[in-house]
Formats: structure tokens, sequence, C-alpha cells
């Protein structure tokens, strides 16, 4: 371990100790939120047991928040990750996660943004999530699932109430309208692979593209 990394590790942990309420930002890249700690891989490579126990085994940790990096991960290390997190959250404690909407009723944005997507960056998705995968997990690994805001299997966009005290959100519907909305030719594209009953809602909502955004709560 290189000196930089081993000195990082260290203050981090002495920050954590010192916190009332354990919030973490997991692949925050520079993502900073006042209260809470961010890690990167280098610090905190989330498949792996020993750098959970290296930080939390004697404070466990109320909030983990992964926006926009869970795709970038096999569908078996997720799996690994959610088990990992489970020994080291609180009960009770949130795991709020936002991906790429594997259920966006348009063609084109499912190309630009799912696995081996078009989008700079997407080359890197290693699968592409819808409610109904993140439905089937939280059952399987005994998390109670909160589903915030998502398109359904039959493509309808649905938005429930929520707030950003478990962990903000850049990529959700009250935030941002989507890569496509400055654009015309963009938004052209996107909205022309709409099946036509579901072009309406993002007039509607005012949208073009979201995350698929949930929270798995520690039951």
């Amino acid at each position: 371990m290189q000196f930089k990394t081993w000195f990082k590790k260290q203050y981090l942990k002495f920050f954590l100790k010192n916190m009332d309420k354990v919030k973490i930002i997991c692949g925050a890249s520079n993502t900073k939120i006042d209260g809470w700690v961010s890690f990167n891989v280098d610090t905190l490579n989330i498949t792996k047991d020993e750098d959970f126990k290296y930080f939390f085994d004697d404070k466990l940790i109320d909030n983990i928040l992964l926006e926009h990096v869970i795709e970038h991960l096999e569908y078996k290390d997720f799996i690994v990750f959610l088990q990992i997190a489970k020994k080291y959250l609180k009960k009770g404690a949130t795991l709020r996660i936002a991906v790429p909407d594997g259920n966006h009723p348009s063609q084109y944005a499912r190309e630009l943004t799912g696995a081996n997507g078009t989008e700079p960056g997407a080359d890197y998705h290693k699968y592409f999530y819808t409610i109904d995968d993140m439905t089937q997990i939280a059952s399987q690994l005994g998390f109670k699932l909160v589903k915030l805001e998502f398109f359904d299997a039959k493509g309808q966009f649905v938005c429930n109430d929520y707030n950003f005290d478990n962990g903000y959100i850049s990529r959700c519907s009250k935030n941002y309208k989507g890569r496509f909305t400055d654009n015309i030719d963009e938004y052209n594209k996107m909205i022309n692979t709409v099946p036509i009953g579901l072009q309406e809602q993002f007039i509607k909502y005012n949208i073009s593209y979201i995350s698929l955004f949930v929270d798995f709560i520690n039951d």
C-alpha cells in the first residue's frame, strides 16, 4: 500500500470514530456532501470484507450512498457487496442506490446507458438493472426495498415521495432533466424511440432521463 493511501485511510478511520452518525459515499469520485465521508476504490473496495472491517468493525454504518456506481460491477459482485455491507449496517440503516434504468422506454436511451453502452463511460457498464431486479435482490438478501423513482416493466414513470436525508441523488427528476433536454437532436432521438402511448409522460414530468433510484433498508 502506498504511503499516501495508508495515510488517507488512517485519517478517514479517525474521522469516522468522531461521527455521531456514520454516513458514507462509495465510488464518490469528487463528490462531497456535508456530514458524509467520501470513499473511492483506493480506500474502500466495496467487494472486500476486509476493507469494511478495517473501518466499521467497531462502529456500524447509518447510511451508504452509491450514485451510478453499481452498474460498473458484475451482477455477482453487486450481490457480494450487499452481503458484506449488511454485516456493517445498523438495524434500520439505509443503503441508497441510483443506477441507469433498464426499463427506460426509449430504445435510444437504453442503447446509450445499458451494459456496454454507447455514451462516454457506459462502455464499462456491466449490468442494466430494472426495478424488478432490485425487488428480487432485496427479497433474496433480507432487505426491505423502498422504491423511489423508476420506470416500471411497461415503461411507465413512477415517482414516490422522497427527500435527500438518506443521500443526495443528482440524477433524479428533482435535480436533473436528462442529457437530452438541451439538445433538440438528442431529444428527438430519445422521444422518437419511445412508444407513442408512453411519450406524454416525458412532457408531463418534464424529464428525458432519470435514474432507477431505491433504498435498501437493513430490516
